[in-house]
């Protein structure tokens, strides 16, 4: 017999790891059961059958919440790495057709809306890519190394990724033209600034640009994303600061404009994103081939714009 067997006789089943690692990293139950397409309970299950055979606290269960014990943090860690190097070596094994040609992208919301406007021009000139397109859903999702590419905002360094910035450009008020028809002043009504959780103080920092101390930046509504921010715009609900390059097709087709408040901080806050892809995978040629293509899209929207 292996030696190794008996050791292995004592490792929890893979689907209570993979609720652990689920809830674990979502912080919530009903999201892990969300992601595993299963109940609640049968996630809950799982959890208590994993603590009961391992004879520890992973969660501290409260009323509507779970969090991670510290004995639960460390685990967590050790078992997101083997679960993702399963996945990797599953892959290897399986896939090897489909690594050559696949691409996984997850994208910012704002960067995700604005390239499936443009994916048709990729895949005419990559037909052999099989790209799948997924949207962030904020900083949780980042790290896993379960997608080819991350386009996120910030130009950071993340131990393990390679690091390519994208675009940099000041952000711009936008509005609806129904919202320009109604308020045709160049002031901004401080009620009406349109605010996303991923630009911290940026109305603040447009508004100490353009010299307007008497506005309150923090007086209007507040959106999860600047995708949400955008949609808030083209509605009428009021003015948002928002990368012009990510917002051109909207402008374009007249959806949004650029009312004459734009004009008054020419050097306003700025956005920056960049592609994010482990480094384990920067050198696949699908990985090179989107890198390649996207920057010289938004070079060209940019410069265009």
């Amino acid at each position: 017999m292996d030696a190794t067997s008996p050791a292995l006789h004592r490792l929890p089943p893979l689907d209570a790891l993979r609720s652990f690692e689920a809830a674990g990293r979502l912080q919530s139950v009903r999201g892990a059961a969300a992601e595993l397409d299963v109940t609640p309970g049968a996630v809950s299950r799982r959890l208590r059958q994993l603590e009961s055979s391992l004879g520890a606290a992973l969660f501290v269960h409260e009323a509507r919440s779970i969090r991670l014990t510290p004995e639960g943090r460390s685990y967590l860690d050790a078992v997101t790495e083997h679960l993702h190097g399963l996945v990797a070596a599953t892959d290897r094994l399986t896939c090897p057709r489909r690594n050559e040609t696949a691409l996984t992208v997850r994208a910012d919301p704002l960067v995700a809306a604005w390239l499936v406007s443009r994916l048709p021009w990729f895949h005419r000139g990559q037909p052999w890519v099989a790209l799948q397109l997924t949207t962030s859903g904020g900083a949780a999702d980042f790290g896993h190394r379960d997608v080819d590419v991350e386009v996120r905002p910030g130009s950071a360094p993340a131990p393990g990724y390679d690091v390519v910035p994208l675009l940099t450009e000041p952000l711009v008020c936008v509005c609806s033209p129904a919202y320009s028809s109604r308020h045709p002043m160049p002031d901004l009504r401080a009620g009406d600034l349109l605010r996303s959780l991923d630009a911290p103080g940026a109305w603040e920092r447009w508004l100490a640009a353009a010299g307007l101390t008497d506005v309150a930046a923090t007086a209007g509504p507040v959106y999860g994303d600047a995708a949400l921010a955008c949609r808030a715009a083209m509605s009428g609900q009021g003015i948002a600061l928002l990368p012009a390059t990510l917002v051109e097709p909207e402008l374009a087709g007249g959806r949004l404009l650029q009312p004459v408040c734009a004009s008054r901080a020419p050097a306003g806050p700025v956005a920056v994103f960049s592609l994010y892809s482990p480094s384990q995978r920067t050198d696949r040629r699908p990985v090179v081939a989107f890198r390649r293509w996207l920057g010289a899209e938004l070079t060209a929207a940019a410069e265009a714009g």
